[in-house]
């Protein structure tokens, strides 16, 4: 799963994409794991539907979904967890960012890009 993930790193961002040409952040987790053979359904408030919650970050395993929501609570980011409170995620472009219980924390921008909603274990 996670070599997976890693083989889209840099992709460019694209609204609406799935391929090397340029993916989305729901995209990116959905190809990830259908190359896995395991079926995410497309758009990332869906995706949030599927699996087990987690408690908390501790808890997770590389390969478990973490998902973002907006001011007004709707799920609009997800990403694939990694090792060593990272993520690899769909924004500009597939890239590995830090994360915490707040959210992903971009160290180029100092500052938290996206707030964490939930964790999900899939399979």
């Amino acid at each position: 799963m996670i070599s997976t993930a890693f083989s889209y790193l840099n992709v460019p961002y694209l609204w609406g994409g799935k391929s090397p040409l340029g993916i989305d952040c729901s995209g990116f987790t959905q190809m990830v794991y259908k190359l896995n053979g395991i079926v995410l359904k497309r758009d990332a408030s869906q995706q949030a539907k599927q699996g087990s919650t987690l408690s908390f970050l501790e808890e997770s395993e590389p390969g478990d979904l973490a998902f973002f929501d907006d001011k007004e609570g709707a799920i609009t980011h997800v990403g694939v967890l990694l090792q060593d409170h990272r993520i690899i995620h769909a924004h500009g472009k597939v890239r590995i960012d830090a994360i915490d219980q707040t959210g992903i924390y971009n160290r180029e921008l100092q500052y938290h890009s996206h707030k964490l909603r939930m964790i999900k274990k899939i399979v």
